[in-house]
């Protein structure tokens, strides 16, 4: 079977520039900027010159945190800078003669996206700022060997990016379905283009299984064989050799597993797709190709 996994070190001089990145403490990075706080998430605030003031504290369910001298201070859905900008307003009206606050997201809490199947270590993944596929994928250190390549994002409609914090039960909106194939045989811009997508807040990360179709009979190669993006019955006869010089085109038939644990017989003849009589026929997970002797 092929291996899948994600091809770690190609892409480690990015993951270790952009650590050093996040690593700096005189700036923000771009994506710790766009970050969004919201419940859950504790934030590092340092007022210079008054360590009473300066501390740690969380974001509480209603999206408030309790501060010294100021009380209750509003800050759902605030960016770090707008946070730090309304201390500093608040804190210079009454009590401080121009503050100097800075804030940093300590532990972040309030945004995650669930990582589910063939990855290594799948789980419940927070969003500190921006976060990529890749990122993701990377972080739960891959795929298994038993990974298809196929990665499914289900998600709200009309979602507003990372910074969003609409929850997954909310009822007013729909889920949607980003399905992305990820294979060795692709070009490093497509593997690119797939990692690329960003992920938001209550997105469901599935990577698929490798599901496989079973061929029999006339064919040079029978046996079991991993289900590909496109697969036809056309494509699955030529994967397993093509015929041997006893198979016929017109003995050629799919056994297809319904929900209600029926099979279902489809019967094809190769020779009318090939002139293009008839459409060829996808293959789903599970099926079995017979292929039958032609008679003399």
């Amino acid at each position: 079977m092929r291996n899948l996994r994600l091809p770690i070190l190609a892409i480690g001089a990015a993951l270790l520039c952009g650590s050093a990145a996040r690593g700096q403490t005189s700036a923000e990075s771009p994506s710790s900027a766009a970050y969004r706080v919201g419940p859950g998430d504790v934030l590092d605030i340092k007022v210079y010159d008054d360590p009473d003031l300066s501390g740690l504290v969380t974001v509480q369910y209603a999206g408030d945190i309790s501060f010294p001298l100021l009380g209750d201070v509003p800050v759902d859905g605030m960016t770090v800078k707008a946070v730090q900008e309304t201390l500093v307003t608040l804190l210079a009206k009454d009590y401080l003669v121009d503050p100097q606050v800075i804030v940093r997201v300590k532990e972040h809490r309030s945004q995650w996206v669930t990582l589910v199947g063939e990855v290594i270590r799948p789980g419940k993944y927070y969003l500190q700022g921006s976060k990529s596929l890749l990122d993701l994928l990377t972080e739960a250190g891959g795929f298994t060997a038993g990974a298809s390549g196929e990665v499914v994002v289900t998600r709200l409609g009309g979602g507003s990016g990372p910074s969003s914090t609409r929850s997954m039960e909310d009822g007013d909106q729909e889920s949607e379905s980003v399905r992305l194939f990820l294979s060795p045989e692709q070009s490093a811009a497509e593997q690119q283009g797939a990692l690329s997508l960003t992920l938001r807040h209550g997105d469901i990360v599935t990577a698929t299984s490798t599901q496989f179709f079973y061929i029999s009979g006339e064919v040079k190669k029978p046996g079991s064989y991993p289900i590909t993006a496109g697969l036809t019955i056309l494509k699955a006869v030529s994967v397993a050799g093509g015929l041997t010089k006893f198979g016929g085109k017109s003995k050629v038939e799919i056994l297809r597993k319904q929900q209600d644990g029926a099979s279902r017989r489809i019967r094809v003849d190769l020779e009318d797709i090939e002139r293009g009589k008839k459409p060829d026929v996808p293959l789903e997970a599970e099926d079995i190709v017979k292929v039958g002797k032609r008679v003399f």
